[in-house]
């Protein structure tokens, strides 16, 4: 984790029951975007726990993070 940053060590009840090894692929994410400057909601790091462990597919996962951002609706493939 860059810099310490771990989104598990901050939301941790957003990992209950998730496997560890898709819990660290996640965080392993988040730490990456860390380093970059990014730090991750909590919104964030459960829309990505929710597509990790297939709660939503990827197209759900898209749709939430644009409603997110105050954006609606699928943008179609191009």
């Amino acid at each position: 984790m860059a810099g310490g940053y771990d989104v598990r060590a901050l939301y941790p009840e957003l990992f209950e029951g998730v496997d560890p090894d898709t819990a660290m692929r996640v965080v392993s994410n988040f730490g990456s975007d860390a380093h970059e400057g990014r730090e991750a909601s909590r919104r964030d790091v459960e829309l990505a726990l929710l597509l990790a462990t297939k709660k939503i597919s990827p197209q759900e996962f898209q749709d939430l993070a644009l409603a997110e951002l105050g954006i609606f609706g699928s943008t179609p493939n191009a």
